[in-house]
């Protein structure tokens, strides 16, 4: 029984990759040539991504957008970050809530995160769509680096995967999916950060990373070449997360339509250990990892991602918009740091939030919380 299973998944990834499953006039870029146009990206934050365990399944999807104090989601923003000079959006998406006992996702969630990324590419940015607190520190996130979550949660999660893609099946190259977030062992108190104390639980990041993609893929159309993301445990970059990861096998043929992301909030806690100043050694470990990052993945052909990069350090301290102008500026250093790093590499990166945060996002209130960040990441050559 389980060979037979075997040979009809099998079957079911041939028909996915299949002739007559794919829009022939259409060659999607490869994945180093969409990533290469992203350098100048910016996270939608706590928003499409937040859960609260208390409100009521089924509710307003709303109620979820905002219960972590952003506002709706409006059209305005997507056209403001557009004229500004940005050219990739990345929109975080939490799941959880939004399934029913078989895995089956809310239409009306579905819908929603429809017309955010409709936002998005109306206004001629790149988006990227993912899994994200399904997985983490958090007691609710389901999908864990370790045995047990991968033997009884893999196939909701190809499930889940299997019906974001059918969704944005008809979606031009401009959309691109992330796999998964930040994928740890254990949680809250116990969660793992960096890399697993067992760094045999590393494999299952591997695991997880194959079936995303091979879900995606059975679901041909522009599926077939759409461009993919797979992230490293935990979003870091330790030199056994970049030397234990293993880029999926692309059953379609398509390896030059895959790339890594890493999250960088490097040197972690400088907000504190500098006092809010962005120093030569700051910018000294941040073109090391860079060169790590060429060393593993892109010098192999696979273009890296920056999904998330910020000032965020110990206890919460960051560079936000109540900060002072000066510190602000100095967030902006960061940045440039970064985008002058990733045109070099012809990498991308995407700043976590505080470039215009809370209110500052609605259409009446509109206004740049961290304008100096911004023009930083626009203007930096």
């Amino acid at each position: 029984m389980k060979k037979i299973i075997i040979m009809a998944f099998a079957a079911i990834l041939l028909a996915g990759c299949g002739k007559r499953s794919v829009n022939t006039t259409t060659k999607f870029e490869t994945a180093t040539e969409a990533v290469k146009k992203m350098a100048a990206g910016w996270n939608l934050g706590n928003s499409l991504d937040a859960f609260r365990s208390d409100i009521k399944p089924g509710s307003p999807s709303d109620q979820y957008e905002t219960c972590w104090g952003q506002p709706v989601t409006e059209g305005f923003l997507m056209k403001q970050m557009k004229a500004k000079g940005f050219t990739a959006i990345r929109v975080p998406v939490t799941w959880w809530q939004h399934m029913d006992s078989d895995g089956n996702v809310d239409s009306l969630w579905m819908n929603r995160v429809e017309e955010v990324v409709n936002y998005v590419l109306g206004n001629n940015m790149y988006c990227i769509i993912n899994v994200h607190h399904d997985t983490g520190a958090a007691a609710e996130s389901w999908i864990k680096a370790d045995s047990t979550s991968f033997a009884t949660k893999h196939e909701r999660f190809k499930e889940l995967w299997t019906q974001i893609a059918n969704h944005f099946k008809n979606y031009p190259q401009e959309l691109l999916f992330e796999g998964y977030n930040e994928m740890l062992t254990g949680s809250n108190p116990n969660a793992e950060w960096s890399e697993p104390k067992d760094t045999t639980n590393l494999q299952y990041v591997n695991k997880f990373a194959q079936d995303f993609v091979d879900a995606v893929r059975a679901t041909g159309g522009n599926n077939y070449m759409r461009n993919l993301i797979v992230n490293t445990y935990s979003g870091s970059h330790t030199p056994n997360t970049l030397r234990l990861f293993v880029v999926p096998n692309d059953p379609c043929g398509n390896q030059d339509h895959l790339a890594v992301e890493v999250h960088s909030y490097d040197p972690w806690d400088w907000v504190n250990t500098y006092d809010m100043k962005w120093t030569n050694k700051c910018s000294e470990e941040v073109s090391r990892l860079f060169t790590d990052l060429d060393k593993h993945f892109i010098s192999k052909g696979y273009p890296v991602i920056i999904g998330e990069y910020g000032s965020n350090g110990n206890e919460e301290k960051t560079i936000n918009k109540t900060s002072t102008d000066e510190q602000k500026c100095e967030a902006g250093r960061q940045a440039a740091d970064i985008i002058r790093l990733c045109k070099k590499y012809n990498a991308a990166s995407f700043y976590w939030m505080g470039i215009v945060d809370g209110a500052d996002r609605s259409k009446a209130t509109f206004k740049w919380s961290m304008e100096q960040v911004a023009d930083s990441i626009v203007n930096t050559k």
